[in-house]
């Protein structure tokens, strides 16, 4: 016959596998919901503000960011083009 240990023994060796798994749960909810909410105060939207100063920035700060934008996509594109265009140099 095999060595079985007591069945005592292997409930507590289940119970505290479930203990730590739900310890486990509770430490990836808790670590979700603090990405969550850093991720949400990086992206979400400036509060409406009726001062002209406020608006005239958002605004400054909008087009700066559609112009970056741009602008790194045009030199990408420029940058494949150069490597896998048709006017590669031919030896």
């Amino acid at each position: 016959m095999t060595n079985l240990p007591p069945i005592s023994s292997q409930l507590d060796a289940l119970k505290a596998l479930r203990e730590s798994k739900l310890q486990l749960k509770r430490e990836l909810n808790a670590s979700k919901a603090s990405l969550q909410e850093k991720v949400q105060n990086i992206v979400a939207p400036l509060p409406n503000t009726r001062k002209k100063a406020t608006q005239v920035s958002r605004l400054v700060s909008n087009g700066f960011a559609i112009y970056e934008g741009v602008r790194l996509g045009y030199s990408i594109i420029s940058a494949f083009r150069a490597i896998f265009g048709k006017r590669r140099r031919r030896r």
